[in-house]
């Protein structure tokens, strides 16, 4: 039922000069609105499921050719260019949600419902590094950390902040194999900085060193907790290349400091 309906049967059947019905009618004509809008919301997340499908299957194709998800996108070949038109399609979805939210127009308690929670950090883990390959392709020189996150993976990440919070008591469960979508979904931004840090370190930039030495501690720190996924250490990935480059740049360092 639309919303003009669901009111004029209120008005209906309500005395013209009843106060209490005057005040009832005030206070639950404003709360309908939000929770239909939700209640569709709902219903066009079950239809974004098949696009979310699509993604995870472009995914584990790139998987078996070899190469990790994130890296195939960057060449754009037929099979990148569709997963790119799903990409477009999610975010849209995600960035109407988001603007809803700011604009009030949602349930107060929205943000922290599992549904919306769990969805939207599913969304984030497998789609951002989709957006940040397609960054990194365009605006080469440019930090996506800093200057090109989108706003809907900040809001979807602190939404997740929160609810994780909200149960501080519970001890999570520590992973004893690696995730299946990594869980930092800012992880190839981290990866992209590290290569350009790498370059500058080997032009002279000394103030680079510190932190790529960061970058190493933290991969360790996730690795240890089984926080990367496998496509992450694909042979050629741009991790891969990372890890060699720096692994290289550490042992020419050392040769240098031994020698008489």
């Amino acid at each position: 039922m639309s919303f003009d309906g669901f009111l004029f049967r209120i008005l209906s059947n309500s005395s013209p000069d009843s106060e209490s019905s005057d005040m009832q009618l005030t206070q639950s004509v404003p709360a309908q609105p939000a929770q239909q809008r939700a209640a569709d919301l709902a219903i066009e997340l079950s239809r974004k499921q098949c696009t979310m499908a699509e993604l995870e299957w472009y995914k584990e194709c790139c998987e078996n050719e070899g190469i990790g998800y994130y890296d195939s996108f960057k060449s754009q070949n037929q099979k990148d260019i569709d997963a790119n038109l799903r990409r477009i399609n999610l975010a849209r979805f995600w960035d109407d949600i988001i603007e809803m939210w700011e604009r009030h127009e949602l349930p107060s308690d929205f943000k922290s419902q599992n549904k919306w929670v769990n969805a939207g950090t599913v969304y984030r883990r497998l789609v951002e590094p989709l957006d940040i390959a397609n960054y990194y392709k365009t605006y080469q020189d440019s930090n996506y950390l800093t200057e090109g996150r989108p706003n809907r993976h900040k809001v979807l990440e602190r939404w997740l902040e929160e609810k994780d919070n909200s149960r501080s008591g519970r001890a999570e469960r520590p992973r004893t194999r690696p995730a299946s979508l990594t869980q930092d979904s800012r992880f190839w931004a981290y990866v992209e900085e590290a290569l350009k840090d790498l370059q500058y370190l080997k032009q002279g930039q000394h103030q680079r060193l510190q932190s790529l030495q960061k970058f190493e501690e933290d991969v360790t720190m996730m690795k240890n907790s089984h926080s990367l996924s496998s496509d992450v250490f694909k042979e050629g990935s741009s991790f891969t290349r990372w890890c060699k480059e720096w692994e290289d740049y550490k042992e020419i360092q050392s040769r240098g400091c031994n020698s008489p």
